[in-house]
C-alpha cells in the first residue's frame, strides 16, 4: 500500500511538474471531437457556454477575435478533423503551429501541438492538444518570420522526414489552390504542372524538389541549399530564388527545415548583364573592340554544329604594318588597324568580324556569296587607299568543314599578299612613309629642334634615347632594320655594325666617339650639335648630324636625333 502511494505521488510530482509549463492541455478523441481539459489557465480560458468537439473549441477561438489576423488561417487548418486525422494516421506523432494571440495586457506568441502515441490510429484515435507559452528561441525565430516575411512572398515549415508542410506565409491564390494538400511533394509537383515554373527550368526545378534527394542532402550536409528558376507571377515570368534551411528543430530523425521563396528577378537580370559584358570583354579585341579569335573559334564551332549550309569567310591581312609600326612607331600602326576595323564595320554591318591576330582580320556570313563579299572588300580597299592603307585578301564559300573554309579563305588571302609584293608597292609605300613622316615631324612637340634641318631626301632618320640605347619614330632604311635586327635593337651596336660593313676605315674613329654616348653626351654639352661627313666603301659621300633634344616627358630621358643625309657638304 505505501509502495502504491509512493508511486502515486511520484505520478502526482511528474504530472504537475510538466502541466506547469503548459497554460492548456486536452485529450482529444480524432474521430469523434470528444475532448477533457487536464489543465486550462483561467485567464485564458473561454468564458461562452460548453463547446460539443475540440474542433469548434478552435473555431470559437478564432470568432472570439483572440488569435492574431494574420495567423488566423494557418489555425483554423485544426479546426478541419479530415485535416488533423490524414496527418496523424499516416505517422505523424508531434504537430506544431505557432500563432500570435491575445491577453489582457497585449499579445503573446503561443505554440500549438498535437501529440500522438506511438500507436495511435483509427482504432485508438486519442491524442494530447497542447498550448504552451512560446520558448525564448521559438519566439525570436518567429519574430525573425515575421520580419522576413516582409521580403519573401512565401515561406513554409516542412517536414521532410514526413513530407508534410506548415504555411507561415504564401499567396492567397496559392492557398486555395493547393487547400487540402498535406504532402510537400504533392504541392511542388502540382505547382510544377500548373504552368508555374518556365520551360527551360522544369528539369532543375523537379530535380531540386525531389523529396528523397532533399532527405540525403540534408542527411550529408544540414546547411542552406538553394534554387534559382524562372516562376510564373500573374502574366509574366520572373526569376525566383528559393532556400531551404535548417529549422531550429531540426534533428537527423526529424528533419525539419524552413522553405523562403523571394523575388530575384531584377538581381538576376543585373547579374546577367555583368556576367554578359565580361564575356563580351573577354570576347573583344581590346585595340580594335571587335571579336577576338577565341571568340571566332567558339563561333565555327557552333555554326559547324548547326550544320550551317551557306557559309562565306574573307580572310584579311593588312600590308605594310610592320614597316609602319618601324618607321613611324606603333601608334601609327594601332591607327592603321583601328581605320581598318571601323572600314569593316562600315561595310559589314550585318556580319561577324574578327581581328584574330596581329594584322590578320575576318569577316564570316551566312548569308552573303563569295562574289558578293569579294565585291564590298574591293569597295573597301579603294577607300582606304585614300588613307595609303591597304590589305590582301582571300574569300571562299562552303558548308561543311568550316575550319577548312578558313584555310582555303587564308591560302588565297597569301596568293594576294604575293601579287601586291611583286608590283609597286616599294616605290608608293616609300612615298606614303616619307608624307607620313614630314607630317608626324610637324605635329610634334619637339619639331622645332630639326624641321629646319631636314631636307625633303634623307638616308635616314634615328630619334635615339642614350640612356636605354633604343630607337623610337624613326625613318629605317630596309639594311639598317635588318641591323637592328640582328643586334635586338640596340641602337649602338647596330650602328657598330652599320660602321664595320659600310664606312671606309678612314673614317671610322669619328663614329667610335659618338658612338660612345659618354663621348657624345660631353660633346653635345660643349656644343648644341655634332655632325661630320665620311666616306663609304662604295665611295659615296654622306653626312651624319646629331642634335640633342633637352624637352622630353621625363628628366631621365636623353634623347638625341641622328640625322644621316646624302652628299658631304662642306663643315
Amino acid at each position: 500500500m505505501k509502495e502504491y502511494e509512493e508511486q502515486a505521488s511520484i505520478h502526482s510530482f511528474v504530472s504537475n511538474t510538466l502541466a506547469d509549463n503548459f497554460l492548456k492541455l486536452a485529450r482529444v478523441n480524432l474521430l469523434t471531437g470528444e475532448y477533457e481539459f487536464i489543465k486550462k489557465e483561467e485567464d485564458l480560458a473561454y468564458t461562452g457556454g460548453d463547446i460539443p468537439d475540440i474542433f469548434s473549441y478552435i473555431k470559437q477561438q478564432v470568432a472570439d477575435k483572440i488569435v492574431m489576423s494574420e495567423h488566423i488561417e494557418d489555425y483554423l487548418k485544426f479546426s478541419n478533423p479530415n485535416y488533423v486525422q490524414k496527418r496523424i494516421f499516416s505517422g505523424e506523432k508531434q504537430i506544431v503551429q505557432s500563432y500570435k494571440r491575445k491577453t489582457k495586457t497585449g499579445y503573446m506568441w503561443v505554440t500549438f501541438e498535437i501529440l500522438a502515441p506511438t500507436d495511435c490510429s483509427a482504432e485508438k484515435p486519442w491524442v494530447v492538444f497542447c498550448w504552451r507559452t512560446a520558448d525564448s528561441d521559438t519566439t525570436t525565430m518567429l519574430d525573425s518570420l515575421a520580419a522576413l516575411s516582409l521580403i519573401y512572398y512565401k515561406i513554409l515549415k516542412i517536414n521532410l522526414t514526413h513530407d508534410t508542410f506548415e504555411i507561415i506565409k504564401a499567396a492567397d491564390s496559392e492557398r486555395r489552390l493547393y487547400d487540402g494538400l498535406t504532402k510537400i511533394s504533392d504541392w511542388w509537383r502540382l505547382f510544377c504542372e500548373d504552368g508555374n515554373v518556365a520551360e527551360d527550368d522544369i528539369e532543375a526545378y523537379k530535380e531540386f524538389t525531389d523529396i528523397n534527394r532533399l532527405r540525403e542532402a540534408f542527411g550529408e550536409n544540414p546547411t542552406r541549399h538553394s534554387c534559382r528558376y524562372n516562376r510564373k507571377n500573374g502574366d509574366v515570368f520572373r526569376y525566383a530564388q528559393m532556400d531551404l534551411i535548417p529549422s531550429i528543430e531540426y534533428t537527423e530523425q526529424n528533419k525539419v527545415v524552413l522553405l523562403f521563396v523571394k523575388d530575384v528577378h531584377d538581381e538576376h537580370m543585373l547579374e546577367e548583364q555583368r556576367r554578359r559584358q565580361l564575356l563580351d570583354t573577354y570576347h573583344r579585341d581590346s585595340l580594335t573592340m571587335l571579336y577576338n579569335r577565341h571568340k571566332f573559334n567558339e563561333d565555327v564551332e557552333q555554326l559547324q554544329k548547326e550544320n550551317t549550309e551557306m557559309f562565306t569567310c574573307a580572310y584579311i591581312d593588312v600590308n605594310g604594318l610592320h614597316e609602319l609600326n618601324n618607321h613611324l612607331g606603333h601608334h601609327k600602326g594601332d591607327d592603321m588597324l583601328c581605320t581598318v576595323a571601323d572600314a569593316l564595320i562600315t561595310y559589314f554591318p550585318n556580319e561577324k568580324r574578327y581581328r584574330i591576330g596581329g594584322d590578320e582580320f575576318i569577316v564570316t556570313s551566312t548569308s552573303l556569296s563569295s562574289e558578293a563579299m569579294t565585291r564590298i572588300l574591293l569597295q573597301m580597299r579603294e577607300k582606304l587607299l585614300e588613307d595609303d592603307y591597304e590589305f590582301s585578301f582571300g574569300v571562299e564559300s562552303g558548308g561543311n568543314m568550316l575550319f577548312k573554309v578558313v584555310g582555303a579563305a587564308e591560302l588565297k588571302m597569301r596568293k594576294d599578299k604575293e601579287e601586291y609584293y611583286k608590283h609597286n608597292h616599294s616605290q608608293r609605300k616609300n612615298r606614303a612613309m616619307n608624307n607620313q613622316l614630314e607630317q608626324i615631324m610637324t605635329e610634334k612637340r619637339d619639331a622645332e629642334h630639326f624641321l629646319d634641318i631636314i631636307a625633303t631626301k634623307f638616308a635616314g632618320v634615328y630619334l635615339v634615347d642614350l640612356k636605354r640605347d633604343e630607337v623610337r619614330h624613326i625613318y629605317i632604311p630596309h639594311y639598317f632594320q635588318k641591323l637592328l635586327q640582328e643586334t635586338d635593337f640596340c641602337f649602338s651596336k647596330a650602328m657598330n655594325l652599320y660602321v664595320s660593313k659600310f664606312v671606309d676605315s678612314e673614317y671610322r674613329s669619328a663614329f667610335e666617339r659618338v658612338i660612345d654616348y659618354g663621348e657624345l653626351e660631353k660633346l653635345l654639352d660643349e656644343k648644341s650639335e655634332v655632325a661630320f661627313p665620311y666616306k663609304k666603301v662604295d665611295g659615296s659621300w654622306k653626312r651624319l648630324r646629331i642634335i640633342r633634344i633637352d624637352e622630353t616627358d621625363s628628366p631621365d630621358d636623353r634623347e638625341a636625333i641622328w640625322i644621316f643625309s646624302n652628299g658631304a657638304q662642306e663643315m
